[in-house]
């Protein structure tokens, strides 16, 4: 049996090491068939250096050219592995970029989202402005309503109530016109009467002085007559006893009536 030739083996051997730090090295690396024909390729390799054992031991000549040979196979294999090393480091390079695109595509894009972010911020904080200002406006002319509203109510109460006033003065007024003329009125109609009860008193009065003076009048004028009459009759009788007496001397004087 033939043995596997120290350079076919140490390639071999050195294939695995690196296939074991490629895979850690590309966490982000999913692209199954390039690891898939990594692994292979290792795989083939130590399938060969197996193989390469299980042969039949040939003569002597061909054993340079079996040496040539592996070398050759290990020069092929060994820039095959730089070559896929190559493929591999320019893959992660491409991921590297990719990856850095993709982070700086997702940098712009979280800043774009903060910046609509921050638009629809600002416009959703301008549209609550201007729907506060709206409901500001609107509860301000609600209350200029209602303001108005209880002014023109208080200047209505305020008219009604002078109105009202003015009806209660107007009736007072009249009714003191209406109180004063009765009173003028009743002032005049007692007026009227103290005067006819005055008057009613004076002639009254009158004619009871005049029924005195009369009384006073006839008593005086009755005393004067009969004072008169006593006088006329004093004369009478005076002259009558005069005449008496004379008429008595006269007879007494007769002779015939002497004796």
């Amino acid at each position: 049996m033939l043995r596997i030739s120290v350079r076919l083996r140490a390639t071999a051997v050195s294939l695995l090491p690196r296939v074991a730090r490629l895979k850690p090295a590309l966490p982000q690396w999913k692209r199954p068939t390039l690891r898939t024909s990594l692994a292979l390729g290792a795989t083939a390799l130590l399938l060969l250096a197996f193989t390469a054992t299980l042969r039949p031991h040939t003569a002597p000549p061909k054993l340079a050219t079996a040496t040539a040979s592996a070398a050759e196979f290990a020069r092929q294999r060994n820039a095959e592995a730089e070559a896929s090393i190559a493929r591999v480091k320019a893959a992660r390079d491409a991921e590297r970029v990719r990856q850095r695109r993709a982070e700086a595509a997702a940098a712009l894009a979280r800043v774009e989202a903060q910046r609509a972010a921050v638009d629809f911020i600002r416009q959703r904080n301008a549209e609550i402005e201007a729907s506060v200002a709206r409901v500001k406006a609107r509860r301000a002319a609600e209350f200029a309503r209602a303001r108005n509203a209880e002014i023109e109510a208080s200047v209505a109460r305020v008219a009604a109530w002078r109105a009202d006033q003015r009806a209660e003065e107007d009736f007072a007024r009249r009714r003191n016109a209406e109180i004063e003329a009765s009173a003028t009125r009743v002032a005049a109609r007692l007026e009227a009467e103290f005067v006819r009860q005055r008057n009613a008193e004076i002639d009254a009065s009158i004619v009871r002085v005049k029924a005195a003076r009369a009384a006073e009048f006839a008593r005086a004028r009755n005393a004067e007559i009969e004072a008169s009459v006593e006088r006329v009759m004093a004369v009478r009788s005076a002259e009558y006893t005069g005449r008496r007496s004379t008429g008595l001397a006269t007879v007494a004087g007769e002779p015939g009536l002497a004796q």
